[in-house]
């Protein structure tokens, strides 16, 4: 039997101590007694989270029972999660995924983008890379797009003639993943942590994003302007010979051709709703629930008969809900208001200086991120962006906006679940993804969010 060592024993017990602190907090703690309690609980998950000591479920159910048990919050704010959009909207994302690939329309988007630029080693890069934005836009759920790149970037690593151990092989992996999951964070229900910072702006401000408006927004910039970086450095970081079989993988018929075209039209008609929100009103997470709703139908057999029963990851859903939930109970107990008065201290904004301002408050977020999972940023920074708008001068639109700027620059693996989930598809270790992680995180503050400011100012936004 292997006996633990300090590494993997310092978590439980750091999470140990959250638990200690939030049980013991009223007997030292007088006034503040909920917010000591609110923080002890918030350390007990993300400590477990981030080191991945304990799946995200159990972490999620220690939270809700801890905060329950403990009167942190009343019922209808620790609970808060399972009604917010956001939490629908990963849901729908997730039928989404399964739908996709069932009906073989991912691996068909994907395939073709993929042949489209296989003539040489960066084209087999860059065509990965198109394919992950290209399927933002179709799957919300970057684990989703993640299961379905990675399979395919290793078939294209295996006819180019780059066995394990490759760095051609290490590229064309890293081009799936990273180019599926970092881009997309400039389309709003790409990836998780958009969406808890939506459902955390309106659970807390009454605060709505639109799709339309924060496609324009960010994407330019952390879409399109870091997939181009992205491809740079990953050729330069694994360069590799050209393939020894140019030509891409050759697409293959689904199983149901008229699957595949019910898909696509309910797809389709999902993202037009969607891009035309400012048109009708209805929030993104209404219509991927409604989408979702029709293609769970089971006449149309656009997912597997036992999906519900044995496909949908119930544990992410609790995680993603208690994450949710987290950030109301943090703002419910008082725990916000004292996070943000050191945060602006430390930070010494300047009414007015919108730029440094800006920039930051960005810097802010990804240290934040650094601490725990990205997905724990937004829930963290969100109850604190009245505070910021008060020290800062700035928009609360703009306020919550800039969090996009640090969750979106992460800089190890365990901060994304998308990333590990690759890793663990593709047996490339952490080490390399922490090489191009790393490269793409400290470059982003030095050159991308400059042309942010930029774009930013010419939208009128600072």
């Amino acid at each position: 039997m292997t006996r633990p060592t300090i590494g993997t024993a310092l978590p439980p017990m750091i999470s140990a101590a959250g638990l200690l602190l939030a049980v013991t907090a009223p007997l030292f703690a007088g006034d503040a007694a909920t917010a000591v309690q609110a923080g002890g609980l918030a350390l007990a998950m993300l400590v477990l989270v981030a080191t991945g000591a304990t799946p995200e479920a159990y972490a999620a159910v220690l939270f809700f029972a801890g905060a329950a048990l403990l009167g942190t919050a009343p019922p209808d704010t620790v609970f808060s999660g399972f009604h917010s959009g956001a939490f629908w909207l990963v849901l729908s994302g997730l039928v989404f995924g399964a739908a996709a690939r069932h009906a073989g329309l991912a691996d068909r988007l994907a395939r073709g983008a993929a042949g489209a630029f296989g003539r040489s080693y960066p084209a087999l890069i860059a065509g990965l890379v198109a394919a992950g934005v290209a399927l933002a836009f179709l799957v919300p759920a970057a684990v989703g797009r993640v299961a379905l790149l990675v399979p395919i970037a290793l078939a294209l690593a295996d006819r180019a003639g780059y066995p394990t151990g490759h760095p051609g092989r290490t590229g064309l992996v890293l081009a799936a993943a990273l180019g599926t999951f970092f881009p997309p964070f400039g389309i709003l229900p790409a990836n998780v942590p958009n969406m808890i910072l939506t459902g955390a702006a309106d659970t807390l401000y009454d605060h709505h994003f639109g799709y339309g408006d924060w496609l324009l927004l960010h994407f330019p910039v952390l879409g399109m302007v870091k997939a181009v970086l992205l491809v740079g450095l990953l050729v330069r970081l694994f360069p590799a010979p050209p393939p020894v079989a140019a030509d891409a993988m050759a697409q293959t018929a689904p199983a149901d051709p008229r699957a595949l075209t019910r898909l696509a039209v309910i797809l389709g008609a999902t993202l037009a709703l969607w891009a035309t929100d400012w048109l009708h009103g209805l929030k993104p997470a209404w219509i991927g629930l409604a989408a979702a709703a029709l293609i769970l139908t089971p006449r149309l057999r656009l997912v597997p008969a036992d999906f519900i029963r044995t496909g949908l990851p119930v544990g992410t859903l609790l995680f993603i809900a208690a994450m949710l939930s987290l950030g109301a109970v943090i703002a419910a107990s008082g725990l916000g208001d004292a996070m943000g008065a050191v945060m602006i201290a430390i930070a010494g904004f300047e009414p007015g200086a919108d730029a440094a301002n800006v920039y930051k408050l960005g810097l802010i977020s990804t240290v934040v991120g650094l601490l725990g999972s990205l997905h724990g940023t937004p829930a963290i920074l969100a109850p604190l962006a009245e505070r910021m708008v008060a020290a800062t001068g700035l928009p609360l639109d703009t306020v919550l906006m800039t969090q996009v700027l640090g969750f979106s620059t992460a800089l190890l693996p365990y901060q994304s679940p998308p990333v590990i989930v690759a890793l663990g598809l593709s047996g490339i270790g952490q080490r390399a993804a922490a090489r191009a992680m790393l490269a793409l995180g400290l470059i982003t503050p030095l050159l991308i969010w400059p042309l942010d400011l930029v774009w930013w100012t010419l939208l009128g936004r600072i």
